[in-house]
């Protein structure tokens, strides 16, 4: 009876333990953006993409860079950390996985709503990628797509 609890026991932490750091094999690469959306109207289009190019570039050891091209002559960069976080299962949204993104350089492209230097994103189970953390402040919102 002992070893059966025992085992029992280390099934039980095993499986704890196993969601407790989200993967971040999903986020990993470049992500360009495919939507911008407007919180005016509430509508998403492809029309200001061509505007607001913006690519964000995910490594595998937690950093990432982000591009934005503002004409043919203004591009900036920005860089920094990011972590991933686990949605809540009581969430009814449709997000798989929150990535926080802290700026250490450049974050004056960062697209947020008072904080210069983070965003936080969404990671869809459409497998969007979601930046709305400006739309609080009549802020554009945008969604990148993996490539």
């Amino acid at each position: 009876m002992k070893k059966l609890i025992f085992y029992c026991s280390i099934v039980f932490l095993a499986c704890s333990c196993e969601n407790e750091h989200p993967q971040t094999g999903n986020i990993v690469g470049r992500w360009e953006l495919v939507e911008v959306y407007n919180p005016w109207t509430g509508t998403t289009s492809t029309e200001g993409v061509e505007d607001n190019l913006q690519t964000y570039q995910f490594m595998s050891n937690g950093t990432f860079k982000k591009t934005r091209v503002f004409d043919e002559n203004e591009r900036k960069e920005a860089s920094g950390i990011y972590l991933t976080e686990k949605v809540p299962a009581y969430s009814s949204s449709n997000a798989k996985l929150y990535v926080n993104l802290t700026y250490t350089a450049g974050e004056s492209i960062a697209s947020n709503c008072g904080e210069p230097d983070a965003e936080q994103l969404v990671l869809r189970f459409s497998n969007r990628l979601d930046n709305f953390s400006a739309t609080p402040c009549d802020g554009p919102g945008y969604s990148f797509a993996k490539k």
